[in-house]
């Protein structure tokens, strides 16, 4: 069973990932990264030609004091490291020290305004005397070393360049600490992952060769170019989503392409203008009333700083490419279902057993929301997360319909069909359906159909079956609602205002409890209506009616 799980993850996989992936591995077995470090390409001066942009921040921001003092905050845990951090961050999960090391806290530090230029100076130097490459260095990892070229090239290169160009010792450490990055990354681009990595390694090489001048700019950005046209090409869809279909990823590509516009060389920012624009466009329909994004796949409000302009639309909209389609009403209530592929098919690491789910706000607050990320340590916690069981949609025999597995790993997969999308001003008709369970004994076929009316939206299920199998249908409520259940009428309340969920169909209906992560790692209960019954041949049909005033 688990190697029949391995050849069906590892048949997705392309032969440039699965190069890499030997790459990888020899490299840690036989190079020395202390000695690699040392190597780089051509010399590094501020003598680049961009002038500072005026870019949002790329996260939230941290309050300075505490990080001039040694103490950070990342995925609802903050730590105190010491004015002289210990880099290693021992005891916190991995994600946790991928933060510490993009630097993006930075930007709290060197803000527009007064900078607290001693902090920064101080952190930045302190990193790089005390955090060199060598084995298990996280820092080091190509990711977080694209970030943080990005965040130094900007705040140094360019924000700051005045104050960095002043202060002759921390400008001689960090070009150099910057030559030694950038020849590492290049060495060691993430082609083994591709995707959102892929594009941050080249992202960062771009930026570096178009913010500071040196014996090596022009090679780097031809040698990096092409690849990065490649990717851009592939990885921003026709409707303008991130291929691998997560809001929270959309958002930190965006600010990517944001970046490449305003501060690259012409080349670079003709290449990046139209993704950006259609990637705004798309934006603008995976947001809440509240303003925040919605939580497919791995998706958390808070990582990513959004403060991209674009009002709202009225109406029925779609994403066909991403499959996203929904319905935005002018009281503040919205919809947004799943109807498309987890992601690439050679890269579904942030994808989620969602297929066919649903997000719904009313009055502009939610009122059903996706479960979210608890992590993406490897657990049963990171399994749940991501399982069938986490989602609004249906799950049969227990199982999900995707095969997610590990923290970033999905072995069987299956792409919904789309069969009727009726959009319209006042309301939409949306049928799909997916053969996820249909390897299972029971042959399963799970057919949904979504009306969105003025005052309510109707869900229509069809699993259609071969043999017997036990059927449980979830809606997650979100955090904070109140419930009561008449017959089978589940009534809702929250923030005073009010909504009821009348189930039509046979089967046992209970409200359960499961837990919400309205952000990365914030834990909270909330009210689960259950449907579980057990359907025989030829299958079996019911509905759904949220209804408000």
């Amino acid at each position: 069973m688990k190697f029949s799980r391995y050849m069906r993850t590892l048949w997705h996989l392309r032969a440039g990932q699965c190069y890499g992936q030997v790459l990888v591995r020899l490299r840690a077995r036989l190079v020395d990264p202390a000695t690699a470090g040392t190597r780089r390409r051509g010399t590094w001066d501020l003598g680049g030609e961009a002038e500072a942009p005026a870019l949002p921040d790329p996260v939230p921001l941290q309050d300075p004091a505490a990080l001039a003092r040694g103490t950070f905050s990342f995925i609802d845990r903050t730590s105190a490291l010491g004015a002289s951090p210990d880099w290693n961050a021992p005891g916190q999960p991995r994600l946790w020290r991928y933060n510490l090391h993009y630097f993006d806290w930075l930007w709290s530090l060197l803000p527009d305004g007064v900078p607290e230029w001693a902090a920064a100076r101080r952190l930045t130097l302190d990193w790089i005397e005390r955090h060199p490459p060598a084995r298990g260095a996280c820092g080091w990892e190509p990711y977080p070393t694209s970030l943080r070229l990005m965040n130094w090239a900007l705040l140094f290169g360019l924000r700051h360049r005045a104050l960095t160009a002043g202060d002759s010792e921390f400008r001689a450490a960090l070009l150099e600490s910057i030559g030694r990055q950038t020849g590492w990354l290049e060495r060691n681009l993430e082609t083994h992952i591709q995707a959102n990595h892929l594009l941050e390694n080249l992202a960062a090489l771009a930026c570096v060769a178009s913010v500071f001048g040196g014996s090596d700019r022009d090679a780097l950005l031809a040698r990096t170019l092409p690849r990065l046209r490649r990717e851009l090409a592939e990885q921003i869809l026709a409707d303008g989503m991130h291929y691998e279909r997560s809001p929270m990823y959309h958002l930190r590509v965006l600010w990517l392409m944001e970046v490449l516009t305003q501060v690259g060389r012409p080349e670079l920012a003709c290449l990046a203008m139209e993704p950006a624009r259609r990637m705004r466009a798309a934006l603008v329909h995976l947001r809440h009333p509240d303003g925040a994004i919605a939580q497919f796949n791995d998706a958390a409000p808070g990582i990513y700083a959004d403060r991209w302009p674009g009002g709202e639309v009225a109406g029925a909209w779609s994403l066909p490419s991403a499959g996203y389609y929904g319905y935005r009403g002018g009281t503040g209530n919205y919809l947004i279902v799943d109807a498309g592929p987890i992601g690439p098919d050679h890269q579904p690491g942030h994808a989620h057993a969602d297929l066919l789910s649903f997000e719904l706000s009313l009055g502009g607050r939610r009122v059903i929301t996706d479960t979210g990320i608890g992590s993406y340590e490897p657990g049963p916690g990171r399994l749940a997360d991501r399982s069938t069981a986490a989602h609004n949609t249906v799950e049969i025999e227990g199982r999900d319909s995707v095969e997610v597995w590990g923290s970033f790993r999905v072995g069987r997969r299956v792409v919904p069909t789309v069969l009727v999308w009726e959009p319209g001003a006042d309301g939409l008709t949306l049928t799909a359906e997916h053969r996820g369970f249909e390897h299972l004994a029971c042959r399963a076929v799970h057919r949904r159909t979504f009306e969105w009316r003025a005052d309510s939206l109707v869900i229509r299920d069809e699993v259609a079956v071969v043999k017997a199998a036990r059927l449980c249908s979830r809606i997650h409520l979100a955090p904070g609602v109140k419930v009561r259940v008449e017959d089978r009428v589940v009534h809702g309340e929250l923030e005073g205002r009010s909504f009821r969920v009348e189930v039509m169909g046979s089967g046992e209906l209970a409200i359960e409890r499961s837990l919400a992560h309205p952000t990365f790692g914030g834990g909270v209960e909330r009210p689960v209506i259950v449907l579980r019954q057990l359907v025989t041949p030829p299958g079996a049909g019911w509905q759904v009616q949220v209804r408000w005033s």
